[in-house]
């Protein structure tokens, strides 16, 4: 099992590239699934059940999308497996470490305590998750890194605003 993960710690932690998976259907399908579990856990924490499974097969649906389309209008279709695959592991290893700082954080807000360190907690996993994004998506079209962050940036918000639209918390 520490085998399997190793590598997704590795790309979490920049030291290693999308490239460096190996391009299996089998490993994709396996990090697919365990990101929307992961997404469904963290959405959870907020959401009904229901809506949280929702929720995370739209999570991870959305990102197979924008990350397919952008390596099909940078010609680089041949590398939609490993990206996905680094996305999906790494998104299951920071949904891991998001999962406990989210239930705190409701917690702490369903009995009116002071949150701002909590948030602040969240705000950095945010941070890394998305300069981890930025690692991937830099090295699957070969370009510096600040256009993987901007693309990054670009994919968290399409999806906040489609699961947002979908699922408002106040709701």
């Amino acid at each position: 099992m520490g085998a399997l993960i190793h590598p997704f710690i590795r790309i979490c932690l920049l030291r290693m590239k999308p490239q460096d998976l190996p391009a299996s259907g089998t490993l994709l399908a396996l990090v697919l699934g365990s990101h929307t579990v992961a997404g469904v856990a963290v959405a959870a924490v907020n959401l009904r059940f229901d809506q949280a499974l929702a929720a995370g097969v739209i999570d991870t649906a959305l990102m197979c999308a924008l990350t397919t389309g952008l390596l099909m209008l940078r010609t680089l279709r041949e590398r939609t497996v490993q990206t996905l695959t680094a996305l999906a592991g790494a998104g299951t290893v920071i949904g891991v470490a998001a999962y406990p700082v989210s239930v705190w954080l409701h917690g702490a807000q369903e009995a009116n305590a002071p949150t701002p360190a909590l948030a602040v907690l969240l705000l950095a996993v945010l941070g890394w998750s998305l300069t981890v994004s930025a690692h991937i998506l830099r090295h699957a079209i070969s370009a510096p890194f600040y256009i993987g962050l901007l693309l990054s940036i670009a994919f968290y918000w399409v999806s906040v605003r489609v699961l947002g639209n979908l699922f408002p918390l106040g709701a």
